[in-house]
Formats: structure tokens, C-alpha cells, sequence
């Protein structure tokens, strides 16, 4: 007789067990369900649209400021690094730009020079990855746009100028760096199909 109440009273006991359960959820259960509910709904990163990358990547808006009144822009595809001398040999889509502007060491001790010294040599092993890679640019410009291209060059009357001067810019980690400069572009030397591009 008593294991025949026991037997009835069994699921009795089950469902009072597992409504009081039920009940005594807490609200931070509640608020844990809800935010894996929104998870959820939110789509995966893949499908979210993202804008597409300009072709001058970091330096879009410095290229474009150059080129404001003339000039052109094309790929600089090797960038040969003289350390002795300090300067770049650049290469570009039509042919070669020849050596850039050299660099001056700054300070006044040896070891502040060859702090200097470092700096510039990292920098220039950044742009010729950087022309490897497809992250950098020789931009040709009228004198008007960059007076002085060579703010950290020493004085040199005797150096040529022309309406035309260029710099090199490379993407280097997500930043635009001037990387060489050109004091004066002599046209007459320049590829014909290059020298149409500064006319238009």
C-alpha cells in the first residue's frame, strides 16, 4: 500500500521539482538569453559591407592635394637605396627619376648623428618595401604647390630649378611618409607619354 502512494506521489514531487526551477530563474538568466537572442540577429562580420580601398591607400588625401593645380602621379616600382650618399635612386612606371635629394645628418654629437643616421636608414628600408609592396608614388607638381620640397636640405645656389618638382610618397604601416624628394624635373628628359600626363 505505502509503495503504491510512493509510485503515485513520484511524479507529483517531479513536476513541483522542476516548476519550482522554472520560477526561481533569475534575472540575469533572463538578461543572458535575451543578449544571445540579439547576438544573433546581428550578421557576421564578412557580410557587412565595407568601403573599398583607395588606390593611394594612406596617402589619398596628400596625392590628391599635390595635384590640385597639374601634375601626375604614377607607380614608383623600385626604390635603390645609396647609404652612403643618403639619397634614393627611384624607378617609376616609365623609366627611372634618377637620385633624389640627400638627406643631412642632424645633431651635434656623433651619437646624436648617428641616431639620425638610423632614422633615415629605417625610413628608407620602409620605402623600398614600400615600392615592392605597391605603396608608393612619384608625384610630379608645379613649384607653385611645394615652394620649398626640400625643407631640410641645406642651401645649394648653384642647384637647377624649374616649374616642376617631385616627391615620393609611400604608404609605410597605414601612414603617408615623403620618402625622396626631386628639386627640379627636367620635362625634356621625361618618357613622352609621361610628359602628356602633365598636361592634362
Amino acid at each position: 500500500m505505502g509503495s503504491t502512494v510512493m509510485k503515485a506521489l513520484l511524479p507529483v514531487v517531479l513536476v513541483g521539482a522542476v516548476l519550482s526551477a522554472a520560477i526561481t530563474a533569475t534575472p540575469a538568466d533572463a538578461a543572458r538569453k535575451k543578449k544571445t537572442r540579439a547576438l544573433a540577429a546581428v550578421p557576421p562580420a564578412a557580410s557587412v559591407v565595407q568601403p573599398p580601398a583607395d588606390r593611394f591607400l594612406a596617402c589619398d588625401v596628400r596625392v590628391r592635394d599635390y595635384l590640385r593645380e597639374g601634375g601626375a602621379v604614377i607607380l614608383a616600382t623600385k626604390v635603390e637605396v645609396d647609404d652612403a650618399r643618403l639619397q634614393l635612386n627611384i624607378h617609376h612606371e616609365y623609366g627611372e627619376a634618377g637620385k633624389s635629394a640627400r638627406k643631412y645628418l642632424r645633431g651635434e654629437t656623433e651619437d646624436e648623428m648617428r641616431k639620425s643616421l638610423r632614422a633615415i636608414l629605417d625610413e628608407y628600408a620602409a620605402a623600398a618595401k614600400a615600392a615592392t609592396d605597391g605603396r608608393a608614388w612619384y608625384v610630379i607638381v608645379p613649384r607653385k604647390i611645394m615652394p620649398d620640397v626640400r625643407p631640410d636640405a641645406r642651401d645649394n645656389p648653384g642647384e637647377a630649378t624649374g616649374p616642376w618638382t617631385a616627391i615620393v610618397l609611400a604608404d609605410v604601416e597605414g601612414r603617408c611618409r615623403p620618402v625622396a624628394f626631386y628639386q627640379s624635373v627636367d620635362r625634356n628628359k621625361l618618357d613622352p607619354e609621361l610628359n602628356k600626363k602633365l598636361e592634362e
